[in-house]
């Protein structure tokens, strides 16, 4: 199976029936807005606490959910349609919310050194812990330039994301195979499925350009971490920031089916190829 291929068959589902895609992500973007409705609650401060519910609706509900837009896709890229009641089908709910979970935890394994990470930075730099202490921590870091300390901290986060990236990849055909009933799809297919993986990112592109310009922006300030911190240096407004984030956001939302739907037509491809 051709990574082309999976591109060509997953863009044709996508492209030819823009009706049915755009219902299939209306159906999965109301399940996700309901599953994270509790965090609502977050704009009262007595019920912030009740926030925390959006943990569990998110697992009861978009588990389930995600095992049954894998479905859907198969069911889209054969003879039927992206928009069927297999979107909210029930049948087989608690085995498909323990694949969930089981998958869940494989990425929270591949995520261990981000978190680590995040905590060890969380810890270093609460309290009241002031910004020259922060660069005192960071130029010991780097040897005693500061620079160089940004630089092996900006490599660490960097490393760490890739291998949630890596671990997202790994585990990504999994849900196909389980929608195909055939688990042994992917089994010697894992490489070329995570290049798969990452050749579909070509889908979060405006997100990607919103990322890389805003990071540019805030580049200066990064190389100038003491002007920052003695407020000598210019910071990018935040206005345009989020503003930038959110239209790339917004344009990249309609895209997401088509990432999905071209590893769904990667895993179809190794089950006909299997067939044939």
């Amino acid at each position: 199976m051709k990574i082309s291929e999976a591109f060509r068959n997953g863009g044709r589902v996508f492209f030819s029936h823009p009706g049915s895609t755009l219902q299939f992500t209306l159906v999965e973007g109301c399940m996700m807005m309901a599953a994270l409705a509790p965090l609502l609650f977050l704009t009262t401060e007595n019920l912030k606490l009740l926030a925390l519910l959006a943990v569990p609706f998110y697992l009861f509900l978009m588990l389930w959910a995600r095992v049954n837009a894998a479905r859907a896709m198969e069911e889209g890229l054969g003879d039927g349609s992206l928009f069927s009641v297999t979107l909210v089908d029930p049948t087989g709910y608690w085995r498909k919310l323990a694949f969930g979970l089981k998958q869940g935890f494989f990425l929270l394994l591949w995520s261990a050194p981000l978190i680590a990470g995040l905590i060890i930075a969380r810890i270093h730099i609460s309290g009241e812990m002031d910004g020259f202490t922060v660069l005192r921590m960071i130029r010991s870091f780097g040897g005693g330039d500061l620079m160089t300390g940004v630089i092996y901290l900006a490599l660490i986060l960097v490393g760490t994301l890739l291998l949630v990236a890596i671990g997202c990849a790994f585990h990504s055909g999994n849900r196909f195979a389980l929608a195909l009933e055939d688990r042994t799809l992917i089994k010697h297919h894992r490489g070329k499925l995570m290049g798969c993986w990452f050749c579909a990112l070509l889908g979060l592109i405006p997100f990607l350009i919103a990322l890389i310009f805003n990071i540019i922006r805030y580049l200066p300030v990064l190389g100038d971490l003491n002007g920052l911190v003695y407020g000598t240096v210019d910071i990018p407004s935040t206005k345009i920031t989020l503003l930038s984030m959110g239209i790339g956001t917004a344009l990249t939302i309609p895209f997401l089916p088509l990432r999905s739907l071209i590893l769904a037509a990667f895993v179809r491809g190794l089950k006909d190829h299997q067939a044939s």
